[in-house]
């Protein structure tokens, strides 16, 4: 009896499949992850809620899943013994996996042109797998020995480098060579393709597939009509005259392809929507804080003393701040309707911090921070930031902000233009504070300044608004007993 293995709610409707971490015949534990997710905003590990053998895996990389999604199935039964019948272990005598590394052909760098297999395709020793070329030269890389293809790790414009991994195959032993080929034959799946230097080439350049071709020519034979009509039929985009980009930058020097990953990808293109569909508004101005910052540094070193372990930073007295700023200026705590008719206050104070990772920039949320105190604010930004570097935010973490506060204060630097993260309608950056010769009194005297740059959307807040609420912001940091007033 199976047991079926479902994708939890994870807060959010879809999710796509970027990793699969168990493979089928494995034995798995309670709480181990065995798939990675994505969505526009995070990438999470799924974990197993029980324990046993994956008898079938049901979705694949590249899958759209959601809530109740079938992940996998697993068998209780036997869970210490993986030769569950004689079979099994026979097939595991005939067939034994091994990994195919791109060899040292003396270049370093080579960009993958074509891939001749597919996977589940039975391949000869000495059957050419994939061509690999660089600016001098192409290289055909060719199996040394019968197999299947399990698992392709490349795709055609990919680069590679010496040793690189490119594909899993099961290697296929010589007493069960025959049976495997005379399987494949009777399937249909073995598919010699003959095709002209030109074909390929097309091919190549649409990103086609020959496999999904039917030849006219004979034997089998595809043809140049062949390939042309295919295209014509399947309403391919002519890019003749579209040039790689990158050729032509190579041009005028060495470059290099690093692949954005799919956060990347989406808050690219979010980030893009935001500021071409918001009419951004930015005004800076610079808060004195040197009050509150000796503050902070006398309550950390009490902390200290006490062995408490506590440590109030400038943000969380920032995030706090800009609490009390929302309650009193209604306008930069709520959203226009989807219609642009509509405003929509709300009333409460969730506000979220970018937090720069390897992944992308993710913006996690602290909820209710007007009903927070400092001490458990800077408690909750150290967790949520050794999440968020560790990619273990879960997507509810991501959700329900009403502003946002971005801190580059640790980096040198002044203002910036920092970009609403609709479908809130503004935005904190913060920068490094300095020391600044200020006149007060008669005279210059040192004080620690810290800029301000807040962007609003213009359809909701004016020019005066925005002011009035960066003065506000100002008000609270020169003296924070002000919070209390």
């Amino acid at each position: 009896m199976y047991t079926k293995i479902v994708l939890p709610d994870t807060g959010i409707e879809k999710m796509k499949v970027t990793d699969i971490l168990v493979k089928e015949g494995e034995k798995i534990k309670k709480e181990q992850s065995i798939i990675t997710v994505e969505s526009d905003k995070t990438s999470i590990e799924i974990p197993s809620n029980k324990e046993g053998i994956v008898k079938k895996i049901l979705i694949s990389i590249g899958n759209i899943i959601t809530k109740g999604d079938i992940i996998l199935e697993i068998s209780n039964d036997n869970i210490n013994n993986l030769s569950i019948n004689k079979k099994e272990e026979k097939n595991k005598k005939q067939i034994k996996l091994q990994e195919l590394c791109i060899p040292n052909i003396g270049f370093n760098k080579m960009k993958v042109t074509d891939i001749l297999v597919k996977k589940n395709e039975f391949f000869k020793q000495n059957q050419t797998l994939i061509i690999i070329k660089n600016n001098i030269d192409i290289f055909k890389i060719a199996s040394t020995c019968s197999g299947l293809v399990k698992k392709i790790i490349i795709k055609i414009n990919d680069y590679v480098y010496k040793n690189d991994i490119f594909m899993y195959i099961n290697i296929v032993l010589k007493e069960n060579q025959k049976n495997i080929i005379k399987t494949f034959i009777k399937n249909n799946t073995l598919r010699n393709i003959c095709s002209s230097p030109i074909v390929r080439k097309i091919a190549r350049k649409f990103n086609i597939d020959l496999n999904n071709i039917k030849p006219s020519g004979t034997k089998n034979r595809i043809l140049k009509e062949d390939i042309l009509q295919y295209i014509k039929s399947q309403k391919v985009l002519e890019n003749n005259n579209i040039k790689n980009s990158v050729l032509i930058y190579q041009k005028f020097g060495k470059c290099e392809e690093i692949h954005l990953n799919n956060i990347q990808k989406i808050s690219s293109k979010n980030l893009s929507n935001y500021w071409k569909n918001i009419p951004h508004v930015t005004q800076h101005i610079e808060t004195d804080i040197t009050n509150l910052e000796k503050f902070r540094i006398q309550k950390n070193k009490e902390f200290a003393q006490k062995e408490e372990k506590i440590k109030l930073t400038l943000l969380s007295f920032m995030i706090k701040i800009c609490s009390h700023a929302l309650q009193k200026y209604p306008n930069f705590n709520s959203s226009l309707s989807q219609d642009n008719n509509t405003l929509i206050i709300k009333k409460y104070y969730n506000i979220g911090i970018a937090i720069n990772t390897k992944q992308g920039l993710l913006v996690p949320v602290i909820f209710d921070v007007l009903k927070k105190n400092i001490n458990n604010l800077s408690k909750i930004i150290k967790d949520l930031s050794c999440k968020a570097r560790k990619n273990k935010l879960h997507p509810n973490n991501m959700k329900g902000g009403c502003f946002t506060i971005s801190n580059l204060g640790q980096f040198k630097g002044s203002f910036f233009t920092p970009i609403i993260n609709s479908p809130e309608v503004a935005i904190l950056g913060i920068s490094q504070a300095n020391i600044k010769p200020i006149w007060k009194e008669n005279k210059f005297v040192p004080r620690l300044m810290l800029p301000l740059s807040l962007s609003y959307d213009h359809r909701v807040i004016n020019g005066v608004e925005g002011i009035n609420f960066l003065n506000y912001i100002c008000y609270l940091t020169s003296d924070i007993r002000n919070i209390l007033i």
